[in-house]
């Protein structure tokens, strides 16, 4: 059988003495100066990772900006050069009449002529 008695000893705390409670107020604090130490390294850390990644991300935004400039740069580039080989293509086209034109007065005084537009035009043609 459990009595009143028994009930009060069981739940009596221990006692402290100052030294003790002083001493482990020490400990504690200590133990709070190393992790704010530690905290305070790790925020400088993750400082110095939010500048790098601020400072890249705007060159990242930079070089964007380039990349679309050269890919506008490179279109109007291609539109001029498809304009270049379609007025190629119709200088072409208005020689042919003119050749044979001139082949067919080949006693002419042009043959010296055809025979070095034949070598320049064939030979001498870009291709883009």
């Amino acid at each position: 059988r459990i009595t009143s008695r028994d009930f009060e000893c069981a739940i009596i705390t221990p006692v402290m003495t100052y030294g003790q409670l002083d001493g482990l107020v020490n400990k504690w604090s200590l133990e709070l100066e190393d992790q704010e130490k530690h905290f305070l390294h790790q925020a400088t850390l993750v400082n110095a990772w939010d500048y790098t990644l601020m400072k890249n991300g705007e060159k990242i935004t930079a070089l964007h900006g380039e990349v679309e400039k050269v890919k506008l740069d490179q279109k109007r580039l291609e539109q001029e050069l498809d304009f270049i080989l379609s007025q190629q293509k119709e200088l072409e086209n208005l020689l042919i009449p003119l050749e044979e034109s001139l082949k067919d007065h080949s006693g002419s005084v042009y043959p010296h002529y055809i025979d070095e537009h034949e070598k320049t035009s064939h030979s001498g043609s870009f291709v883009l």
